[in-house]
């Protein structure tokens, strides 16, 4: 993954500080972005390596760990879904770090250790890597369980939360609802025009954008016989939902003391009035338990859909930007 040499963006001054193979370090050039940030802001691919993984990620915006905001994608996802919201933020002033999962994109991919808490660890080892003793923490999906988990038990870590369609009681069809994200796991493609072609058939991908082109290329990977597989490996994510169903993760609300956004997506992975991940009575739910949590819904958008509109990036950056 490239851990001993850094690549900057064209618009930004190349990186002078000391590096070591344990710093942060560039990994090969991506895929142009579907969102490309403003010629205001700079961006970077990097590679840290921790206790037990290295993580891969993305960053937007001038360093500053007063400014620092963790985006933390969803189960199966990476950090090229926010592509949206990242160069967003960094216009805004943050300094935006969107890691990869262990076990997704190219990050690690260690055989076992999938769980919202060793998640955390992560999360927490890399902002000490960046010396960044508290940030705002964004999470969608899994990701949403991984910030309320950060929030409630390391709250000295969590300036303001945003959870993105989760965070409640997840609901007994959830696992037919994200069905299809997951069925991508462990097959072989014969090509990535194949591959592509078959993400594009995915139904809750509901208009192909370059977000999403360049989400799917950054998720294949090309094996020694020419065929394409996701890069995730599935028995890290068979590993994961385990260790999400035996999560209690409907306790957490009651734990957070930090000014939190719920968002909500309208509509449902099943048809427009099931599936969703975070059902209405739900999100109100978690709302109510959080002192003075703000619940905001996305119209026209599903599950996957909500963090690729505008509204859903105006609604967190105003959120973060607010006075506490």
């Amino acid at each position: 993954m490239g851990f001993f040499r850094r690549r900057t963006s064209t618009n930004q001054a190349p990186d002078t500080s000391s590096g070591s193979a344990t710093g942060p370090t560039s990994s090969p050039p991506p895929a142009p972005s579907a969102a490309p940030a403003s010629l205001s802001t700079s961006t970077q691919e990097l590679d840290q390596q921790l206790p037990g993984v290295a993580l891969h990620y993305q960053t937007w915006g001038a360093p500053n760990p007063d400014r620092a905001v963790v985006l933390i994608h969803g189960l199966t996802a990476n950090h090229k879904c926010w592509a949206l919201l990242g160069p967003h933020l960094a216009d805004a002033g943050y300094f935006v770090i969107a890691p990869d999962l262990r076990g997704r994109g190219l990050s690690g991919k260690p055989p076992q250790g999938y769980g919202v808490s060793i998640h955390a660890a992560d999360l927490l080892a890399l902002l000490d890597a960046l010396n960044i003793r508290q940030a705002d923490i964004v999470g969608h999906s899994l990701g949403a369980v991984i910030a309320m988990y950060l929030a409630a038990v390391h709250p000295a870590r969590v300036r303001k939360l945003v959870m993105i369609d989760a965070g409640g009681k997840i609901p007994e069809d959830t696992a037919q609802a994200i069905g299809a994200s997951v069925a991508r796991l462990g097959a072989a493609y014969p090509s990535l025009d194949a591959y592509l072609g078959l993400m594009r058939q995915l139904p809750m991908i509901t208009e192909w954008t370059p977000l999403w082109e360049d989400y799917f290329r950054y998720d294949a990977e090309t094996r020694p016989d020419g065929t394409v597989a996701s890069r995730v490996p599935k028995s890290a994510i068979e590993e994961e939902s385990l260790a999400l169903a035996l999560t209690r993760s409907e306790a957490l609300p009651d734990l957070i003391h930090k000014p939190t956004l719920l968002i909500r997506a309208t509509v449902g992975l099943l048809g427009p009035d099931r599936g969703f991940i975070l059902p209405r009575d739900e999100a109100e739910r978690v709302r109510d338990v959080i002192a003075g949590c703000q619940l905001v819904e996305i119209a026209d958008t599903n599950h996957y859909t909500v963090i690729t509109v505008p509204p859903f990036a105006d609604a967190v950056s105003a959120f973060l930007t607010a006075s506490a």
